[in-house]
Protein backbone atom coordinates (compact mmCIF):
# COMPACT_ATOMS: atom_id res chain seq x y z
CA UNK A 1 0.00 0.00 0.00
CA UNK A 2 2.65 2.44 0.80
CA UNK A 3 4.74 1.72 -1.90
CA UNK A 4 1.64 2.29 -4.19
CA UNK A 5 1.21 5.48 -2.47
CA UNK A 6 5.08 6.39 -3.09
CA UNK A 7 4.83 5.92 -6.71
CA UNK A 8 1.80 8.41 -7.14
CA UNK A 9 3.55 10.62 -5.57
CA UNK A 10 6.36 10.36 -7.25
CA UNK A 11 4.36 10.35 -10.18
CA UNK A 12 2.56 13.93 -9.68
CA UNK A 13 5.56 15.87 -8.91
CA UNK A 14 7.07 14.52 -12.52
CA UNK A 15 3.30 15.67 -14.08
CA UNK A 16 3.75 18.74 -11.96
CA UNK A 17 7.70 19.22 -13.30
CA UNK A 18 6.46 18.69 -17.24
CA UNK A 19 3.98 21.01 -16.94
CA UNK A 20 5.65 23.56 -14.90
CA UNK A 21 8.24 22.95 -17.84
CA UNK A 22 5.48 23.15 -20.96
CA UNK A 23 4.19 26.81 -18.68
CA UNK A 24 7.68 28.12 -18.92
CA UNK A 25 7.48 27.56 -22.81
CA UNK A 26 4.41 29.09 -23.73
CA UNK A 27 4.36 32.84 -25.27
CA UNK A 28 3.11 35.77 -22.58
CA UNK A 29 3.99 35.73 -18.80
CA UNK A 30 5.46 32.75 -17.28
CA UNK A 31 6.89 31.57 -14.34
CA UNK A 32 10.67 31.69 -14.66
CA UNK A 33 12.39 28.83 -16.01
CA UNK A 34 14.68 26.18 -14.19
CA UNK A 35 18.02 27.52 -15.61
CA UNK A 36 17.12 31.24 -14.99
CA UNK A 37 16.22 30.14 -11.08
CA UNK A 38 19.14 28.03 -10.77
CA UNK A 39 21.31 30.58 -12.24
CA UNK A 40 20.13 32.86 -9.66
CA UNK A 41 20.40 30.57 -6.83
CA UNK A 42 24.12 29.74 -8.10
CA UNK A 43 25.57 33.70 -8.10
CA UNK A 44 26.38 33.60 -4.46
CA UNK A 45 28.57 31.80 -2.55
CA UNK A 46 26.67 30.68 0.18
CA UNK A 47 23.47 30.22 -2.31
CA UNK A 48 25.63 28.28 -4.46
CA UNK A 49 27.24 26.02 -1.00
CA UNK A 50 23.42 25.49 -0.42
CA UNK A 51 22.07 24.56 -4.08
CA UNK A 52 25.36 21.64 -3.57
CA UNK A 53 24.56 20.37 -0.44
CA UNK A 54 20.90 19.88 -1.78
CA UNK A 55 22.12 18.65 -5.16
CA UNK A 56 23.99 15.90 -2.90
CA UNK A 57 21.37 15.28 0.03
CA UNK A 58 18.88 14.44 -3.61
CA UNK A 59 21.40 11.84 -4.91
CA UNK A 60 22.03 10.06 -1.26
CA UNK A 61 18.46 9.46 -1.49
CA UNK A 62 17.52 8.76 -5.18
CA UNK A 63 20.55 6.87 -6.00
CA UNK A 64 22.14 5.30 -3.06
CA UNK A 65 19.79 3.16 -2.34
Amino acid sequence: MSSAVSYAIWALLGLATVLLWARSRAAGPSPARPAVVLERLATGPILRVVLVLGWMWVGWHLFAR
